[in-house]
Parts: C-alpha cells; structure tokens; sequence
C-alpha cells in the first residue's frame, strides 16, 4: 500500500484555522477531489467534522479514541452509516464512513487498498512522518502567510525528493501564487 499525505500549507506553514481553511482556492480543491478520487481517505475526527459529510466516492476512514462516535445525520436527519473497525470494508470508490482506533490500526485496515491518503489535520500527520509511514507528500505550497490555528509539522526534506512541481503564478483575483508539488520518500517501502 502507498501512502500519501495531503496537504495545501501556507508558507508560514498554517493549514487550518478554526476547522476550515483559511484561503479559498478552487484550483486547490479540484486538485484534491481528482488526486484522492476512488481512493481511501485517511482523517483525524477533527477533520472529518470540519468537513461534515463523507466525502463521495472515496472510503472515508476516521481515526477516534471515541468508540461510541458517530457522524452527524445526513441533511434529511437520517443516521448515516458507520462502518466499524476491523469488519471487512467496500472498495476504494465507494462511499462509506469507517471508524478507525488508532492511525497504525486503520492502516492495518487499509492494507489490502493500493493507495491511501491521509488528509489531515495536524496530529494524524505529524504522527505518520515521525512514525516513517508517508510514501510521499502532495502539497500544495501556497506562497502567502495566512493567520491560522493548525499548522503542517515541519518534516525533514533531507528524507524526500521533489518529484513533480507545477507552478501557477499570482492573479489580479489572487494575489499570491501557489504550487503543486509531490516529494518522494528516499526511504520509499516499495
């Protein structure tokens, strides 16, 4: 299984500010949506209900200590399902909430899918570079400081290697450039 961090991080490294991000950049979102589509997202609860919803087509896997969580109902208050760890999950492409204990246990879990995403937030990341789980890094480097309340840990850039960078220059409607850039792990488990 591959594992990829997610990220769009501001230059001073924030990604987050009260639960939601702190620019708006559709180029940004379209990215994410085509990147992680039919693949397993991996979230902190956090995240998860910053986001409110599953997010369609992927297998949504929250990571809680909270065992008795559960989703908010859908918009028409009916419950939304909840898969839970370590019953067996759908596809990759399905859309589905799962309830995870631990990042090493819903990784564990996801072991037979061929590429996972972790999505956020701060804690779930920081726990999977310090741990040597990331395959690689998806960032979207937006080159603006931005207030914010989470930040993106620092990581080593000893232990990566750019791979692909596409820059997208300032805009009279935006104006501040950003970057999508992937980094490989030198240390790659493939």
């Amino acid at each position: 299984m591959k594992l990829s961090l997610i990220a769009a991080v501001a230059r001073n490294g924030v990604i987050g500010i009260d639960n939601r991000l702190p620019w708006h950049l559709p180029e940004d979102l379209a990215f994410f949506k085509q990147t992680t589509m039919g693949c397993p997202v991996l979230m902190g609860r956090t995240t998860y209900e910053s986001i409110n919803r599953p997010l369609p087509g992927r297998l949504n896997v929250v990571i809680s200590r909270q065992a008795d969580w559960q989703p908010a109902p859908k918009p028409d208050g009916s419950a939304r399902s909840l898969i839970q760890y370590p019953t067996s999950l759908p596809e990759g492409g399905d859309t589905a909430i799962a309830l995870a204990p631990s990042l090493h246990a819903a990784l564990d879990w996801l072991d037979g899918f061929e590429h996972v995403f972790l999505i956020g937030g701060s804690q779930v990341y920081t726990q999977a570079l310090d741990d040597g789980l990331v395959d690689e890094l998806v960032l979207t480097e937006i080159n603006h400081d931005f207030d914010g309340d989470a930040h993106f840990p620092v990581w080593d850039r000893q232990q990566f290697r750019e791979t692909h960078r596409i820059s997208n220059p300032a805009t009279a409607e935006r104006p501040w450039g950003f970057d999508f850039v992937q980094y490989a792990t030198l240390n790659n488990k493939e």
